[in-house]
């Protein structure tokens, strides 16, 4: 069984519209996130998903119904998916932290950690994303190894946030996203997709980032 996991970013809200860090706050798709989510859906759709987890907030929860709608797959909640906290941050600005927090905003900017704000180490929040994604795998396997070829490909999404997603990420590919930045936050209702390597380090390598269209051609190709 070769695995392919997709982490679909949640479609646009009110707050992205006007720049202001969600992190841990919930908060609803705006008309363009359905209208996103609906699209990416059917496109989602083609890749034939044997399991969707979703973030239990509600941006990514909402996005995530419109997979369920097209293909009727439950859809599993997973609270480690959330977003990275921003402890006093959120629902602020860049600039009116800057004007807050002028020195730790100046951290956060560079790449580092703020201190004394609330903010989420990423390394921290990559673990938990990895450990969730970790725990689905292996369930994953043990419900299906037996059931399935070892050249079928398997897929399973998770909703989620741009950065829980990144952090996640480049946890998974063996980094720790506290020293090495590489990856940003994918726009609204993008995806990523990584795919299974066996007996590889690490065992899962980077295929496709910020996607909003499936290749079809390439869903099913003979090996990764």
């Amino acid at each position: 069984m070769r695995l392919r996991l997709v982490f679909w970013r949640h479609g646009q809200t009110v707050q992205n519209l006007s720049l202001r860090i969600q992190g841990a706050q919930d908060f609803p798709l705006d008309d363009v996130g359905h209208a996103q989510a609906a699209e990416a859906a059917g496109e989602l759709a083609k890749m034939k998903p044997a399991r969707i987890y979703s973030s239990d907030l509600r941006r990514a929860r909402q996005t995530a119904e419109y997979l369920f709608k097209v293909t009727g797959v439950p859809i599993l909640m997973e609270s480690s998916l959330r977003e990275r906290a921003y402890g006093s941050w959120e629902g602020l600005t860049s600039a009116e932290i800057r004007e807050r927090d002028p020195e730790q905003w100046m951290v956060w900017r560079e790449g580092r950690e703020p201190e004394g704000v609330g903010v989420e180490r990423r390394e921290d929040c990559g673990m938990r994303v990895a450990d969730a994604v970790s725990r689905a795998v292996a369930d994953i396997e043990a419900e299906l190894s037996q059931s399935v070829g070892k050249d079928d490909v398997v897929t399973v999404v998770f909703v989620a946030h741009g950065g829980s997603i990144s952090n996640g990420i480049m946890t998974l590919l063996g980094q720790n996203p506290s020293e090495w930045v590489g990856l940003q936050g994918m726009d609204n209702c993008h995806w990523a997709i990584l795919e299974s390597r066996h007996k590889a380090n690490p065992p899962w390598r980077l295929y496709s980032y910020n996607r909003r269209t499936v290749d079809v051609a390439t869903i099913d190709r003979p090996g990764f």
